[in-house]
């Protein structure tokens, strides 16, 4: 069997997935665009399935516009009349936008009534997306895996932070990842000033998503001693360096589904902070971290100091567990049981 992935990012998921998907014995095309007709043609019998990951990759550059989702419409038509099969994995309901256009929910009501099959990563997203927009298809839960091996870590964390510039005595709190409003960063300063000790760091290292909270928070790093801020594109060996040299990666997020960069920390032994939303509560065990609920101002504060209390071991030990429930095999054996039960449907 082969299938295409749509579009394809430079995160590793797909990668990964494709990869485990080898010993299925299903081969994976990347593809980073919306095919133009003649690919959809030509592909016909070769190609058996369409599995489209982040959406809004596929029908908007910068701008989201009427004639770009038109286009989109006119694909999946065509893909269903060429009697292609359609997968979709819903990473997230929305796009993470405080105000989410019309458009963008048009286009998930279209996959939810093409698709033959739709995945999410826990069973609240399940939930959430088929309140949202109902179908009838088969909608199934197959966890995200995990990203153990990808970075590779240097001999031990005094060595990593020596290449961060950080020192043996710091308490550590890292937030990794695309540096954008959803995530919620500006709020993680305000609440590190209030609970800081004089060794405490947050470390927040990602690529530019927002210009203006950029500015702002490199304004506050300026400002700060204990607040450290780095722009730009991360390597893979520096985010090994990153997560071995952190005591804990917070994620405060103001709206998530599921997350990579959470993912990633668990992944590599190291306890997570972060609210009760989305796919997390499934994920996170207490024994891995905190988990607070968002909605209470002083929650995120009253983690980050109480997270100092805890042993280190015992949550680095939790969090390796929960990655090894995340091996990509299993997830790859369920993901072409979907691919299957999509070729054997009328």
């Amino acid at each position: 069997m082969n299938v295409a992935f749509l579009p394809v990012y430079p995160n590793p998921y797909q990668r990964l997935l494709r990869d485990a998907l080898a010993d299925e014995a299903i081969g994976v095309d990347f593809l980073e665009r919306l095919p133009n007709i003649h690919w959809l043609k030509t592909q016909i019998g070769r190609i058996e399935i369409l599995h489209y990951h982040w959406l809004d990759g596929l029908y908007m550059n910068r701008f989201l516009t009427p004639a770009q989702v038109m286009k989109f419409v006119q694909h999946i038509r065509l893909a269903k009349e060429l009697d292609y099969r359609l997968v979709w994995t819903a990473h997230n309901i929305l796009p993470h936008q405080r105000l989410v256009p019309p458009l963008h929910k048009l286009i998930r009501r279209l996959m939810m009534s093409q698709a033959d099959a739709v995945i999410t990563h826990c069973q609240f997203g399940r939930r959430e997306l088929l309140t949202r927009f109902p179908r009838r298809g088969p909608t199934v839960v197959i966890p995200h895996g995990h990203y153990r091996g990808v970075y590779p870590t240097v001999a031990t964390r005094s060595a990593a932070r020596k290449r961060l510039g950080l020192g043996a005595d710091h308490f550590i709190y890292l937030a990794l990842g695309n540096i954008a409003a959803y995530k919620g960063l500006d709020a993680l300063t305000t609440a590190f000033n209030s609970v800081a000790e004089p060794d405490d760091i947050v470390l927040i290292a990602g690529r530019n998503r927002d210009q203006r909270l950029v500015s702002r928070l490199l304004q506050i790093a300026a400002n700060s001693d204990q607040i450290q801020v780095r722009v730009g594109y991360i390597t893979d060996e520096e985010m090994g360096i990153y997560l071995q040299a952190a005591d804990v990666l917070v994620a405060p997020f103001r709206q998530i589904l599921t997350s990579g960069s959470v993912i990633t920390a668990l992944s590599y032994g190291l306890p997570v902070i972060a609210p009760a939303l989305g796919c997390l509560p499934e994920l996170l065990t207490a024994d891995a971290g905190i988990l607070y609920q968002s909605d209470r101002p002083t929650a995120l504060s009253q983690a980050l100091y109480d997270i100092k209390a805890r042993d280190p071991a015992v949550m680095n030990a939790a969090a390796r567990r929960i990655a090894d429930d995340l091996d990509w095999g299993p997830i790859a054996k369920q993901t072409a049981d979907v691919y299957r039960a999509c070729l054997k449907s009328t």
